[in-house]
């Protein structure tokens, strides 16, 4: 269904986003768009999860990020995602995940969607290669307000991680995508919770529907 997979490395975010492609995002703003809901820019939010993801996957950037901040609402929202990260690095799979030699965090991918000739771009969180490269993995982090796993499940096909698992696994030839989401509330007294969820085939199917369905809408 994609064809023509190429590795940019070294792609900024800033970078990322000013490829002349189609990405995910472009999807979630083409869909709202179809059903009269248009999206507006949160930069409160492009910038929490710029933090989080840094704070996760790229810490050296993270700590240099910190020494720029002003005090105020940056500041709170820069100590938060650290806090996020660090309950995430405290479970066992996360850890191992994050810390594998054999992944890739952050990089961007570009491809051609066969049957629209469009040209996707994709960056993963984390794409982790097994140790003979006969299986793919794609990892994704998420921050949830949901106060528990089945409320959080029910946001899967809500917010389209489905769709978006589903593209990017598609794109990089991915077996596997699994999604790791942290409460950004946690229970009075009690430490955030960490969740694990690997897509199913259900999920992965209906995704392909979505994504495939918004793909032939943009040629249109």
């Amino acid at each position: 269904m994609f064809r023509n997979l190429h590795h940019h490395p070294a792609t900024t975010q800033d970078q990322h986003r000013a490829l002349p492609a189609i990405s995910n995002t472009d999807l979630s703003n083409l869909a709202a768009e179809l059903l009269g809901q248009p999206r507006f820019l949160n930069q409160d939010a492009l910038t929490f999860g710029s933090y989080f993801h840094s704070a996760i996957l790229e810490p050296d950037q993270y700590r240099q990020a910190g020494q720029l901040l002003p005090l105020g609402r940056q500041e709170l929202q820069y100590r938060q995602a650290g806090q996020l990260a660090a309950a995430i690095r405290r479970r066992r799979y996360p850890r191992h995940v994050i810390y594998s030699s054999r992944g890739q965090a952050e990089q961007t991918f570009t491809a051609i969607h066969q049957p629209t000739g469009l040209l996707v771009k994709v960056r993963p969180d984390l794409l982790i290669d097994s140790p003979k490269k006969l299986r793919r993995t794609v990892v994704d982090f998420k921050t949830t307000s949901c106060q528990d796993l089945t409320q959080f499940l029910q946001t899967v096909e809500k917010y389209g991680y489905d769709r978006q698992g589903a593209f990017y696994a598609d794109v990089l030839g991915a077996q596997r995508v699994v999604l790791i989401a942290v409460q950004k509330r946690a229970p009075k007294g009690q430490q955030p919770a960490v969740w694990v969820h690997e897509l199913t085939p259900a999920q992965m199917q209906q995704g392909r529907k979505k994504y495939g369905k918004l793909l032939r809408c943009a040629v249109g």
